[in-house]
């Protein structure tokens, strides 16, 4: 379920099942971004494997500058993401909308 409050903004949108991160949360997570965590590469960007701090590994997609969207439309990608779940597809866990930083966490 979607809830918006007022304006689309990382601090309104509650999507039930989805955690929203903070910035210092996904970089602790794959060490700052490091190369060294890095997976995958892609037209959206980099993706990383990293580790939560309740355990679970999990894969960090990092938008690059060039291939950010603006905030609605980040917002509205979480939502369907949330929704989609299919045996092929990988569940996303949380996003970090945070500094400029669109950040997708998925299942690894």
């Amino acid at each position: 379920m979607l809830l918006y409050l007022g304006t689309v903004s990382k601090a309104s949108l509650k999507i039930e099942g989805v955690k929203y991160f903070s910035y210092a949360e996904m970089a602790l997570a794959t060490n700052n971004f490091n190369r060294s965590s890095q997976v995958g590469q892609g037209g959206y960007g980099k993706v990383y494997k990293g580790f939560l701090a309740d355990g679970r590994t999990v894969a960090i997609k990092r938008a690059e500058e060039a291939s950010f969207q603006g905030e609605r439309e980040f917002l509205t990608e979480i939502e369907l993401l949330s929704r989609v779940h299919h045996r092929n597809l990988v569940s996303l866990i949380g996003f970090c909308d945070e500094g400029g930083e669109q950040v997708h966490s998925h299942v690894f």
